[in-house]
């Protein structure tokens, strides 16, 4: 029998040419391509995101300790080789290489996120932690996708199918885009993840006054309040470093009416109040990277926060904020700028030569100063300057000169709505010696916003001489602001304090007793439209303040005009006697201060030692030190 040559036949056992040899040996399929450059390319983002997390500015500044070094010392050892491996032994080493690699990244990833401490007091997520933790998941995923690539042959004989090379490099470019694109992606991820950890915020949400790690209705540490129309705002955590962190109290209740806090972020001065109080800004760099450096602008009625203004290592000290303007002075500097809530510079302003920023506000289209200057070319002599720049192009609009000898503190340097109104205050030696006396003289000044000119001016007003320099006598006005309304726990709204139709100005000056032994703690008010002296009253004290923050926390001016004075009457202060006085009207009277808290605790005896009197409502808010050392409030009407 005689076969046909054109039929089917037998298939063939002939060994292959040898170019088709080669040409199927390189064939591969799609699939092991891509799983092989993925799992590659997540290797290699292992340890370029660790790498960067460890060392890069990005992430971190610096290292972050011997165990981080190790690992990304071990991890990029481990990925050389691995893709070493990969590419010179095809099989069983490669397999067991990238299992034992996905393993170690896999512990390691777990102790670095179970080393991730509660967000809190000075212990936060930081950036290089979050990215450390995306690393070595890169490090997990590309040591399977590896070893599962191993497992992807070319299948049986007859289902073999060619592949181009043109489309295997093409696959393998998506799949190296892919897990790079990925990497580039969950990176800053991860940092907003890591700054979502280690926030804790509430808005407009009371919480009762015990509540959270250290009590909200008591302050941790012996610091003061500031003061808003809206409630005390209390910096939580005051202890070097002080964190981004800030409660609103209700005077009243001592509840939470709003808290802002931002753990991993300091604050590198205290908050900043706008002119009319309604904005309140937190400024300071990430505790871990201090070139990253923010402003963070709330709501002061309710917390929410309005803008967040980023920068490149700090612009200054903020002096000064408006609904949409930043204004910093440089330290130590004549340097001064304006910023938007963008963080875009605006324009840039220089004081005098020699002169330097103590105290700022903006109203009324005007950025206004008051500077401290030494002498100069121009300039024999050092004294103060008050000086007005246009909001909106930073062109000097006008400037005073303070008397030579005279001094403006920067408590002393108040804004309304149009006017300026300061002390300037001359220090007289009455004394000489290791215990010298002397006597402050106040000229009051009234400055027009918009141009400068003298409103009015009351000169030569003294109490009497002293020998502590504390004493030197506090400026208040009754009504800083135009009326605002104020929010009680809950949420719900309340008017402000009703305030008088008149609006004085007023110092709280301490002084020593001429006819006994003590002091006095006195009292001048003047009209604040025309500087007429309206009255001055005095209470006794018996010692005298050392520190300047005890002297000034002890009066506050009510938007009625009441002047409230605490006041220890003792000589000896082992054995206080505390006591609250109202001056009203010219007439000066007692005020029964409670013995007990809202809450049924007792208010300690020396309360008035370190007080601090704010105006709140129809009344006044006591902050007081208690005996575990931190701060209770309690409120007189």
């Amino acid at each position: 029998m005689s076969h046909n040559a054109s039929g089917t036949g037998r298939p063939s056992t002939a060994p292959v040419a040898a170019h088709s040899r080669e040409h199927w040996s390189s064939a591969r399929p799609l699939a092991r391509v891509f799983l092989r450059a993925s799992g590659i390319t997540a290797l290699v983002c292992w340890a370029v995101l660790l790498v960067w997390a460890s060392f890069g500015t990005g992430a971190s500044s610096g290292s972050s300790g011997a165990l981080m070094i190790i690992g990304t010392v071990a991890s990029v050892l481990i990925v050389a080789a691995l893709v070493a491996t990969a590419g010179a032994h095809a099989g069983l080493r490669t397999i067991v290489g990238a299992l034992l690699a996905a393993v170690f990244a896999a512990v390691s990833g777990w102790a670095v996120y179970s080393s991730m401490p509660e967000a809190g007091p000075g212990q936060f997520i930081t950036h290089r932690a979050g990215v450390a933790t995306l690393a070595y998941g890169f490090g997990v995923v590309g040591g399977g996708l590896l070893a599962l690539s191993e497992f992807v042959v070319e299948g049986y004989a007859g289902g073999r199918i060619p592949v181009a090379r043109d489309l295997r490099r093409k696959v393998a470019i998506l799949a190296v885009a892919v897990t790079a694109f990925l990497a580039a992606v969950l990176a800053p991820a991860m940092q907003l993840w890591a700054e979502l950890a280690n926030q804790d915020v509430r808005v407009g949400d009371a919480v009762p006054a015990d509540a959270g790690p250290d009590g909200l209705a008591d302050l941790a540490g012996v610091e003061r309040f500031t003061d808003t129309p809206y409630g005390l705002l209390r910096t939580d955590h005051p202890a070097e470093p002080v964190p981004q962190a800030v409660t609103m109290l209700d005077p009243a209740t001592g509840a939470a009416l709003w808290y802002h806090r931002r753990w991993n972020w300091r604050s590198a001065q205290p908050p900043t109040l706008s002119q009319d109080e309604t904005l309140v800004a937190l400024t300071g760099p990430r505790a871990d990277n201090n070139g990253d450096f923010q402003t963070r602008v709330l709501r002061a009625r309710d917390g929410a926060e309005v803008a967040t203004a980023s920068f490149d290592g700090s612009p200054g000290v903020l002096l000064a904020l408006i609904e949409d303007r930043l204004l910093y002075a440089e330290d130590k500097s004549a340097v001064f700028t304006v910023y938007d809530f963008d963080g875009d510079l605006l324009w840039k302003g220089e004081m005098p030569a020699g002169c330097e920023g103590t105290a700022a506000q903006v109203a009324d289209s005007r950025v206004l100063m008051l500077a401290d200057c030494v002498p100069a070319p121009d300039r024999r002599d050092a004294r103060d300057h008050v000086l007005a720049f246009d909001l909106d192009d930073g062109t000097r609009a006008w400037k005073r000169e303070i008397h030579q000898e005279a001094q403006v503190v920067p408590e002393s340097f108040l804004v309304t709505e149009d006017t300026i109104v300061l002390d300037s205050r001359i220090e007289h030696r009455v004394s000489d010696g290791p215990f010298s006396a002397r006597r402050f003289e106040h000229h009051l000044i009234a400055y027009a916003i918009a141009d400068g000119s003298e409103r009015w001016r009351t000169e030569e007003q003294t109490f009497g001489s002293t020998n502590s320099s504390a004493c030197g006598g506090t400026l208040h006005l009754s009504q800083p602001t135009a009326p605002a309304d104020g929010v009680v726990a809950g949420g719900e709204s309340k008017a402000q304090a009703p305030s008088a139709t008149r609006r004085t100005v007023q110092i709280i000056e301490c002084y020593a007793a001429t006819d006994r032994e003590g002091s006095w703690l006195g009292v001048m008010a003047f009209d604040a439209d025309s500087g007429e002296r309206l009255h001055h009253q005095a209470v006794q004290l018996g010692f005298t303040p050392l520190e300047p923050e005890v002297a000034r926390g002890w009066g506050t001016v009510l938007p009625d005009n009441r002047a409230m004075l605490a006041a220890d009457l003792s000589l000896d202060p082992t054995r206080p006697d505390c006591r609250l006085y109202e001056v009203a009207g010219g007439k000066t009277a007692p005020i029964e201060f409670p013995a007990d808290r809202h809450d049924g605790a007792g208010i300690p005896a020396n309360w008035c030692h370190d007080a601090q009197l704010s105006a709140v409502g129809s009344g006044a808010a006591i902050s007081y030190v208690k005996e575990d050392g931190t701060r209770g409030i309690a409120v007189v009407s």
